[in-house]
């Protein structure tokens, strides 16, 4: 089932000013404590990869010896040797038998010994449900990225002050979304009632957390209707003020349209223009969404004003430094909104295409190590590219959304798309950036000047290189 996550303002509904303090103070209490929390846990995943590690080491540090042992031996010729040989074939049978015991006991007691550490140190302070879910969500943070942390590619995952707090919607635990005099409200810990803001609702929250109420009055079967996953509360320091959010995780169930699995829509990702896309099966559809100069003048406008700001700063002197950088703070958060509204347009557009063709399928280049050279670091000729372009988020936008409609997403291996002649398979030349010309004689589009970027998208519509690791 397709995951969105909703972002909601929250109010606590105030009862007397005495009470009032208390839940505020007891929200402070967990918010002060929780990444302290979630850094324990982090911490101690390391030392269970560490320790199982060791574990492994040993026993195959006994087994190397054993082997060689063996090696020497002849027992073809000698009695003595022969006796030897089974004795050993015996330690070895034990030595393997006692490491997947050992191994078994610790992959019992590993998940909960990280929250045994936490709950003596914060239970206190943070209530245990929330311990749990918050040791569930490290631990899979922590698994995810492992193999990376090991191959120097990240570091280890640190958890800073105003991270989320995790907890389960779970009605029969109390914690539960209602409706209450044309209102909604969320139940959480310590009877605190949260009352949720909907604001203008241009993404229509309201009727989705009204769905998942029904849903949960309804007790409809998994894969029907809505169904809350592991949320968080966020508190967000607003000047003097703090304000609440709920981060509002919800299943929800992929629409059951009848669309062509064979129908492949193609979706190139380029310099000149942000989309263009091209279908497997009809030459015919073409189509380009977005102006490239437009978005960039838009984030280079941004740049200019982030320089102008950053010399103002460097010729004013004198203490207080973080409110001097609040201007810069703001300028940013804009170009980040600005870039995240722009993608949800061109996903949104592209996700309308592919209906209206009736794909049932779509094609996006592979990302990884775009942009690298051999020793990994970007080439020079990316670097204003991946400055100022978002192609990361504007994938996982198409990626989420298609599931909302029950389009499979695929990825495919970029290598020649745009040097690769559509119709015939053979290299061509790309003399200009968006014109490419097939030079093979027996091509029936030979000489003439294709749409490049069409080209491409049409190239990745038909790619049979799926990537499996994105």
């Amino acid at each position: 089932m397709p995951i969105i996550t909703r972002k909601i303002e929250l109010k606590i509904v105030r009862l007397t000013d005495e009470e009032y303090d208390q839940q505020w103070k007891y929200l402070y209490q967990i918010n002060n404590t929780i990444y302290q929390a979630a850094n324990r846990i982090s911490t101690h995943c390391l030392f269970n990869d560490e320790y199982e590690m060791r574990l492994r080491l040993r026993y195959m540090s006994q087994c190397n010896k054993i082997d060689k042992k063996l090696e020497k031996l002849n027992p073809d010729k000698k009695t003595s040797d022969k006796e030897e040989q089974y004795r050993l074939l015996n330690e070895r049978k034990e030595l393997d038998e006692d490491f997947k015991n050992k191994k078994q006991d610790f992959q019992r007691i590993k998940r909960n010994s990280t929250y045994q550490l936490v709950s003596k140190e914060f239970l206190n302070y943070i209530p245990a449900e929330i311990l749990t879910d918050l040791n569930q969500y490290v631990q899979n943070n922590h698994n995810n990225n492992k193999n990376k942390v090991k191959s120097g590619e990240r570091a280890l995952s640190t958890y800073k002050k105003g991270m989320g707090i995790p907890f389960s919607i779970k009605p029969e635990s109390g914690l539960r979304l209602f409706v209450k005099e044309e209102g909604i409200y969320l139940k959480w810990f310590k009877g605190i009632l949260f009352r949720l803001e909907f604001g203008k609702d241009a993404s229509n929250n309201r009727c989705i957390v009204e769905r998942l109420i029904e849903s949960d009055k309804q007790q409809k079967k998994k894969g029907e209707d809505y169904v809350a996953n592991n949320s968080s509360i966020k508190l967000v320091k607003n000047g003097k003020n703090t304000r609440i959010f709920l981060l509002l995780s919800i299943d929800i169930p992929a629409k059951k349209q009848v669309l062509d699995k064979e129908v492949v829509l193609g979706v190139d990702l380029g310099i000149k223009c942000p989309l263009y896309l091209a279908i497997n099966k009809d030459d015919n559809f073409k189509m380009q969404i977005g102006d490239i100069e437009h978005f960039h003048n838009q984030r280079t406008m941004f740049q200019k004003r982030f320089k102008s700001l950053q010399k103002l700063m460097c010729t004013q002197g004198g203490h207080g430094r973080k409110k001097k950088l609040e201007p810069l703070e703001k300028l940013k958060e804009k170009e980040r909104n600005w870039v995240h509204t722009q993608n949800h347009v061109y996903s949104r557009e592209v996700i309308k295409q592919a209906l209206k063709q009736n794909a049932g399928t779509i094609h996006m280049e592979s990302l990884k190590d775009f942009g690298k050279g051999k020793e990994g670091y970007v080439k020079d000729e990316y670097k204003y590219l991946l400055r100022y372009w978002s192609y990361y988020e504007l994938q996982s936008m198409i990626e989420y959304k298609a599931k909302l409609e029950g389009i499979e997403v695929k990825y495919i291996d970029p290598a020649y798309t745009s040097q690769t002649c559509s119709y015939c398979g053979e290299r061509g030349e790309r003399k200009k950036q968006e014109e490419f010309v097939c030079t093979n004689p027996q091509c029936k589009r030979r000489g003439e000047k294709i749409n490049a970027d069409f080209n491409a998208a049409r190239n990745i519509a038909m790619s049979k290189k799926i990537v499996k690791d994105n």
